[in-house]
């Protein structure tokens, strides 16, 4: 295991008048002896060579992270530490940040810990915090320091649950989509949404904690984009699966509030990424909302009676993604609504008008915790359909792009909270994907952190994102003439054209 990170114990001679060689230049002889050239010591490690160099005898251990171009020193202490090494792998999402603590002596991962994004405050969907930050100068700096706050509670956590400190870790590896990198540089994110849709910056590289108002003592090495929307997260998640090294043609797909696709193998690589919208992580309806404690997270309907399953086994209070897929897809299979999405109300006594609409109530007042029944609505239901019918028709696009079936796919990577957490039957009874074998789906939990956590472990890896992006050819679906119109045709449950799901429409039968 080569980590980007590398700690290494120095037993050196002291100076003297024979050999009047600078505290530095004696570390950067030694190293380049060992095969390390080109290492630069910054000046606030300059300023700690003296005295602790010479009170150790000269027996210290130096930190160094590999850069695209050099190997950069990050400590120096006294003594043998080279069994203390540890970096951080983080997945910065638009409304959730996770980081591992990993040692990069043994690749363990010692502590996962996670945080709703500070960014929230400001908006829950990406556009309107760039509006919110064109409104005033002072909101980029709000943003940006929303962010960091939430990266600071997430090193405390962990510190506190493993006892090591850390910010004083040399490198942490940081994937995001490129809004959010954006917001944390205090980047102008506008240029992102933007004709000609241009990023002020897709490899911003290297920087040091502090650059970015961390209380970070190492290097942040932040994940490129491979454009203005298939950003770094993507560019992980790929790393994480070497698609680029396979010769099966893959899909993948990370679906949340936006939805990014790459299709290809070691010959090719094709992307895209659209807006999927907040329907599929829960932010629609009254009672849609984040899974938490009390979100119904699944929904079974079974002789005309719905039964449902809450996070933490508590009464109802709403509804998370998962339990709205299952609720719809339910819906459909048990002839509640049709292929159009509209509700019957012969179909169940839970069907019912409310508020001078039809909407179906999967917690009465009875079960719910509020005393109220939780309710989807007609409209509900039409708006998760426009969202559904996004996520198919990317899909579709894509692949008729790269003049590919979807038989021809095998293998189809989901990645994201939504897949992570749902039903892949129900997504499949609802059109949101593809009716494939099921064992040509891989679900993965959290690829970004997963592609983040291996470039920590294994500083080539940096060959390979760099493989990946000259390799990666990126389309627009907005530039698609029929894009609309195709998106209609998936607004059906499963879709207009029944033949594209045999699987559906046995059950159906």
């Amino acid at each position: 295991m080569e980590a980007i990170s590398k700690k290494i114990f120095l037993s050196l001679k002291m100076p003297d008048e024979t050999a009047p060689i600078s505290d530095a230049g004696r570390i950067q002889m030694a190293l380049s002896v060992l095969g390390y050239n080109q290492v630069f010591i910054p000046l606030h490690v300059l300023r700690k060579l003296y005295p602790l160099c010479r009170d150790a005898g000269f027996d210290i251990t130096v930190t160094m992270v590999k850069r695209e171009w050099d190997w950069v020193l990050t400590d120096v202490e006294a003594g043998d530490t080279t069994k203390q090494h540890f970096g951080l792998a983080v997945d910065y999402g638009s409304t959730t940040i996770v980081m591992q603590l990993i040692d990069l002596n043994s690749g363990t991962v010692l502590r996962e810990e996670k945080q709703v994004n500070g960014q929230t405050e400001f908006g829950t969907d990406i556009l309107t915090r760039i509006t919110y930050a064109m409104e005033d100068p002072f909101h980029k700096e709000n943003l940006h320091q929303a962010t960091v706050n939430t990266f600071h509670d997430l090193l405390d956590a962990i510190t506190e649950a493993t006892g090591i400190q850390t910010v004083q870790c040399p490198v942490m590896i940081l994937s995001g989509n490129t809004t959010m990198i954006h917001f944390l540089l205090k980047l102008d994110a506008w240029t992102v949404f933007a004709s000609p849709f241009t990023p002020v910056s897709s490899a911003p590289g290297f920087f040091w904690g502090s650059e970015l108002g961390m209380q970070f003592e190492g290097q942040v090495y932040i994940i490129p984009a491979a454009s203005n929307y298939v950003g770094g997260d993507i560019v992980s998640g790929l790393l994480s699966l070497d698609l680029h090294k396979k010769e099966e043609i893959g899909l993948f797909f990370d679906i949340g509030t936006n939805g990014e696709l790459v299709l290809g193998n070691r010959d090719w690589l094709l992307a895209g990424a659209g807006a999927a919208g907040p329907a599929l992580e829960g932010y629609i309806s009254r009672y849609g909302m984040r899974a938490g404690e009390g979100t119904i997270d699944s929904i079974k309907i079974q002789d005309g009676q719905l039964q449902f399953t809450t996070i933490g086994n508590k009464r109802p209070i709403g509804i998370c993604g998962s339990g709205i897929i299952d609720l719809i897809a339910e819906m459909r299979l048990n002839g509640w609504i049709n292929i159009a999405g509209e509700l019957n109300p012969a179909a169940s006594t839970r069907i019912q008008r409310i508020g001078g609409e039809l909407a179906a109530v999967y917690a009465t007042a009875e079960e719910s915790a509020s005393g109220e029944p939780l309710y989807f609505s007609q409209t509900d239901i039409m708006q998760y359909l426009d969202t559904k019918a996004a996520a198919y028709t990317m899909i579709e696009c894509i692949l008729e792009s790269a003049a590919i079936a979807f038989e021809d796919i095998e293998k189809c990577y989901l990645s994201g909270a939504f897949p992570a957490h749902s039903n892949l039957e129900s997504a499949i009874a609802v059109g949101i994907f593809p009716d494939l074998p099921r064992e040509k789906y891989k679900v993965l939990k959290n690829s970004s952190l997963d592609g983040a956590r291996m470039l920590l472990l294994d500083r080539s890896r940096l060959d390979d994102i760099k493989d990946l992006l000259d390799r990666i050819y990126c389309i627009q679906f907005a530039s698609i003439p029929d894009f609309l119109v195709r998106m209609q045709a998936a607004k059906f449950i499963p879709h207009t054209d029944m033949k594209r799901y045999p699987t559906i429409r046995e059950k159906l039968l």
